[in-house]
């Protein structure tokens, strides 16, 4: 038997906190080099620091006052400030009368459910004991717990009675917090000495778990007394006469002493690293948490993407390191295109990690550039500013329109701070108005830059690529419009759906249409086996009359479509789709011919008819999979009634669901119906009926009409067994199968007889008709056309008739 502290993995089993401790270490490890980083120039100083004193120190000697100085000193006057508060004693309301109905309320209702366990007739005292137990309200232990399901109900019916008055009684009193511990010490004399020991621990129990204080601290009017104390005091000022001895040799050094040697500046260049690696340290660790934070409140999938996870911190320390690098002199950071990092992420992952990352990379390079509020502005605004207006993200020219408005933003944070700075400080205004505008043009050409070397490098689906995967001239698009016309048809359809349905729920609806044309391309090796590809009624499954091995190769199409995708360098991500868009569903036509020909389910194996999966694992893929199934089940139906559209795609989706193919997909139900809209309505517009128009030929070129019009038309056009002009029939097919072989049901009711004159020129079809979605489309009637050629024609007459 397994133990819960393994998993397996790779057949063999590991211990779970492996996972967790790999993450730990990475995490530490770029907390580690972010604080390094931060911190470089006071680790690694250019010169060693001159030994000095600090607070604690012993002073080596007396130390005198080289001039005369008075000075306002922060120590003392805080330590003054501090013993002002301390002499505030925290202000309480009122008893709140509240506080005792609510504890009598619940005193109520967990008696009334005591009563009702102990009066159960079908329960045994062990299950009576385990129900009382189970009162989270109370801390009773098995004695006490015991004695109350045992106790007679005359005992029983006193000792409750006296818990709310002892309860009452003990609560109209005031109770502070700090006087709850004294008020429970006092309560087993609150309990009347009629009652036996036994009774009395009971009442006792129950109503020290119910004490609670009714007198809470005021905090508001506590804090207004402190800080009117604090304010109260005045500020204390240090003096000292030339000579006077400041610290006596011998003596240890305290913030006062530390403060006054400040003042004369007798302390030599402190040595700060720790200190400031530390504060580095903790602003890495706040970033980090405030990234982890995200991850686990949000439905991101970045959380299951440690590869990503691991990009995503490298390019972030990166640039980091690249500001402190620009940040030696003051003026270059400025120009530093830190708004890169937004809009490459905005990208390559999305808008909300980019704006995290532009808010994390603010703090810190403002942290780094000296505390500089003006930085942290610059880089966090300009980087939010271009991730937010990066919309089109398949589109070169959207990356320099972002990098303009990051320009236009650095312009007004620059023009924001230095309108108010002085002109003494030496700084050089229209140079850095000048860097800044730069820095926002940079962005938008190195943002572009690293998503090229990205893409190259990690062949990560970025817009670049994905703009590259859906150009029609794709060598493998094109091997698969040669090779299996119908299957590249069916997968245009699927991308529009997929698309449509992954931007009504706020997906990556650019991802999922790229997948989409790639996601059947293993039918390439075997394309007569699928049913867009025959042609003329000839199915090779029947040839072949070989169940096993027909559901062999339609499965085949999916490890297949894998192994082309790998060899045609598609990214990881459009490969989960092409194995995720079954699912692991079953080839439910051929294992249904298998176990009849068996006669008995038992010698039939399901995982040789079943898709490897895995199942949809995002909310994309699993789109993919409800738009492939529904295209191809509503192509072969032929229906010619929205009702019909609705039923197959209801069929289909109840079945994913009972089947659990969804489970893993993240979908929301609200997500399933509003896809489900989608798809019927775009279904009913992609195989709504056709116009049959009246037919300009003689009576002997009927069989070539009917000929054409059925190449023309196609089979999603014309229902089985409807009548061609001619009178010849075309014959039906004793069934029809899907993509994976499975039959799907003739829908499709024999089309009305064809009347002469349904409808005359000038008649318009009638409402009823029109308003009812469930019934067929009628034919519409031809437009009227001039015979007299003599007449003039309308400018709209003359169109029609070209």
């Amino acid at each position: 038997m397994r133990d819960r502290g393994l998993r397996r993995t790779g057949g063999e089993f590991s211990p779970v906190w492996l996972p967790r401790l790999g993450r730990t270490l990475t995490v530490a490890a770029f907390v580690l080099a972010g604080a390094v980083i931060l911190a470089l120039d006071e680790l690694f100083p250019r010169a060693a620091p001159s030994e000095q004193l600090q607070v604690g120190m012993v002073a080596p000697a007396d130390i005198r006052a080289p001039y005369s100085l008075t000075y306002v000193s922060a120590i003392l006057t805080e330590r003054r400030r501090a013993a002002a508060v301390a002499e505030i004693s925290p202000i309480y309301e009122a008893p709140d009368p509240n506080v005792t109905r609510q504890q009598i309320a619940l005193l109520t209702q967990i008696l009334d459910f005591i009563d009702d366990v102990r009066a159960d007739p079908f329960g045994t005292p062990t299950q009576k004991i385990s129900d009382v137990e189970k009162i989270t309200a109370l801390n009773l232990d098995s004695e006490t717990v015991r004695a109350v399901v045992t106790m007679d109900g005359e005992t029983w019916g006193a000792a409750r009675a006296e818990m709310a008055l002892v309860l009452e009684r003990m609560m109209r009193e005031s109770i502070r917090e700090n006087d709850l511990p004294q008020v429970i010490d006092q309560l087993p004399t609150q309990v009347s000495v009629r009652f036996d020991p036994t009774a009395a621990s009971v009442v006792t129990a129950f109503v020290r778990d119910l004490l609670r204080p009714n007198r809470l601290p005021n905090a508001a009017a506590t804090t207004a007394a402190r800080e009117a104390a604090a304010a109260s005091v005045l500020p204390e000022s240090r003096s000292f006469e030339r000579g006077q001895i400041l610290l006596r040799g011998g003596t240890r050094i305290d913030d006062a002493d530390f403060e006054a040697l400040r003042q004369f500046d007798l302390l030599g260049s402190a040595d700060r690293r720790l200190e400031v690696f530390l504060r580095a340290l903790m602003a890495c660790s706040i970033t980090v948490a405030g990234f982890g934070l995200y991850l686990s409140r949000s439905a991101n999938a970045l959380k299951d993407q440690p590869n990503v996870l691991l990009l995503l911190g490298t390019l972030f320390l990166i640039v980091l390191l690249g500001a402190r690098l620009f940040d030696g002199d003051s003026q270059q950071i400025y120009l530093y295109p830190a708004a890169g990092l937004a809009l490459v992420l905005a990208g390559v992952i999305g808008v909300d990690v980019a704006l995290l990352a532009a808010v994390g990379l603010g703090f810190l390079i403002g942290l780094l550039s000296d505390n500089s509020l003006e930085v942290a502005a610059l880089v966090g605004g300009g980087s939010v500013i271009g991730a937010l207006s990066l919309r089109r993200f398949d589109r070169l020219n959207s990356y320099f329109l972002a990098g303009v408005l990051v320009a236009l933003s650095n312009l007004i944070i620059v023009l924001m701070f230095q309108l108010t700075a002085s002109t003494g400080e030496g700084v050089f205004t229209p140079l850095l108005i000048v860097y800044g505008v730069m820095n926002g043009l940079l962005s938008g050409i190195v943002a572009l830059a690293v998503l090229y070397l990205l893409t190259v490098a990690f062949n990560l689906p970025t817009t670049l690529k994905l703009s590259e995967l859906s150009q029609p001239n794709q060598p493998l698009l094109q091997r698969l419009l040669r090779e299996a016309p119908g299957t590249y048809q069916h997968s245009l359809q699927v991308a529009n759906l997929s698309e449509q349905a992954a931007n009504a729920i706020g997906a990556d609806a650019g991802l999922v249409r790229v997948a989409a044309l790639y996601h059947d391309i293993g039918k390439m090796l075997n394309p007569a086996f699928f049913v867009e590809n025959q042609a003329d009624n000839v199915n090779p499954h029947d040839l072949l009359n070989d169940p096993h091995r027909s559901a062999d190769l339609i499965i085949s199409h999916v490890t297949d479509g894998d192994k082309l995708a790998r060899a045609y360098r598609l990214p990881q991500r459009i490969r989960d789709f092409i194995c995720e868009h079954h699912g692991t569903t079953r080839v439910g036509y051929f294992y249904t011919q298998a176990v009849q020909r068996a006669g008995d389910e038992e010698p039939i194996e399901p995982d040789q008819f079943t898709y490897p999966g895995p199942r949809p694992r995002s909310r994309e893929t699993a789109i993919l999979m409800l738009a492939d199934s529904c295209e191809s089940s509503v192509r072969a139906a032929k229906p010619t009634r929205k009702a019909e559209i609705e039923s197959i795609v209801g069929r289909i989706f109840e079945s994913r669901m009972q089947e659990s193919q969804l489970d893993d997909s993240g979908l929301t139900l609200h997500d399933l119906a509003t896809i489900r809209t989608i798809l019927i309505d775009m279904l009913q517009a992609v195989f709504h009926p056709r116009i049959q128009y009246p037919s300009l030929l003689t009576p002997a070129s009927t069989a070539e009409t009917v000929e054409m019009r059925s190449l023309r038309v196609g089979a999603d056009s014309l229902p089985a067994g409807e009548p061609m002009s001619g009178g010849e029939n075309v014959k039906e097919p004793e069934t029809r199968r899907d993509a994976g072989g499975q039959i799907i049901p003739n829908l499709v009711s024999p089309a009305p007889p064809k009347q002469e004159n349904r409808y005359s020129i000038s008649q318009e079809l009638p409402a009823a008709i029109l308003d009812d979605d469930d019934s067929p489309m009628p034919d519409v009637p031809p437009l009227r056309r001039r015979t007299d050629e003599s007449e003039p024609k309308t400018s709209a007459e003359k169109d029609d008739h070209a």
